[in-house]
């Protein structure tokens, strides 16, 4: 399945958004910018896309979605994994509500797609309405923006790999790789969350500018850990190849190495 792009106006509508959304620093670079990808790599239990039409659809496994706009629903026992076609993994735990507001990136030519990091130049928005989020951005290219919007503040994502779970008004945030900035909702104070750190923050605390609690991963589930885990794994299944004259990238998935590891069956057998 493959969500459709919305409309132009739609399309010129992020644009909008996201220059806002940057205060400003979107220069007339992002005119040049289009809708971003996603691939679903792995997919368990009941979850919901719904647009910004309330145009409700369920994914499978490899769909090539279009989530601009659009609110990820999971239920009990349930689990989304996503390869985004700027390099980025994103995973969505069980009883989790997660919406996308703005991917959009940067057209890129075969000669920068087969570089090791981010191709292109993009702007990922994300809200954290409820439930667990994991963000996976080890490739992401320095000009580019990250940021997952929750009830208690803001997150930018620089070059890293973090869980971030919003549950009973209190947002917990763990770094297993790499640097993350917190920002409070007066957006005059901030906190840099380093691997390998942990923080919760309540509604409370949040309003005060500091941390409820300071923890170390050590302290954290070990589901916590593999969740991390499964996300940059999903961030690494997909390929994305340069499309032609500008349009969306292509994904090609990439097969898991035990898959080249499986038993030859001998003698051959040829029917006859």
């Amino acid at each position: 399945m493959y969500i459709e792009s919305k409309p132009c106006w739609k399309t010129l509508s992020c644009l909008i958004a996201a220059g806002i959304f940057l205060g400003g620093a979107v220069d007339s670079n992002a005119e040049d910018m289009a809708e971003g990808i996603a691939v679903a790599t792995s997919i368990q239990g009941s979850i919901q896309i719904k647009d910004d039409e309330s145009q409700i659809s369920q994914p499978r496994l490899h769909d090539t979605l279009n989530l601009n706009a659009c609110t990820v629903e999971t239920g009990k026992n349930a689990h989304l994994f996503l390869a985004l076609s700027n390099g980025m993994g994103i995973g969505i735990g069980e009883n989790s509500s997660v919406r996308f507001e703005i991917f959009i990136q940067q057209p890129f030519n075969e000669k920068r797609a087969s570089l090791s990091y981010e191709p292109s130049v993009s702007i990922l928005s994300i809200r954290l309405i409820d439930g667990d989020l994991a963000v996976v951005s080890n490739n992401l290219s320095p000009l580019s923006e990250a940021r997952v919007f929750l009830p208690t503040g803001e997150l930018q994502v620089h070059s890293a790999t973090c869980i971030i779970r919003y549950t009973d008004m209190a947002a917990q945030i763990t770094a297993y790789a790499g640097l993350l900035t917190y920002k409070y909702p007066d957006r005059k104070h901030r906190e840099l969350i380093v691997e390998p750190q942990s923080i919760r923050i309540s509604a409370q605390s949040a309003m005060l500018g500091e941390i409820t609690e300071s923890m170390t991963l050590s302290s954290q589930p070990k589901a916590v850990e593999e969740f991390a885990q499964a996300t940059e794994n999903a961030s690494k299944r997909v390929f994305f190849k340069a499309g032609k004259d500008g349009d969306s990238p292509r994904p090609i998935l990439i097969a898991s190495p035990t898959y080249f590891d499986q038993p030859v069956i001998r003698p051959y057998e040829y029917p006859e």
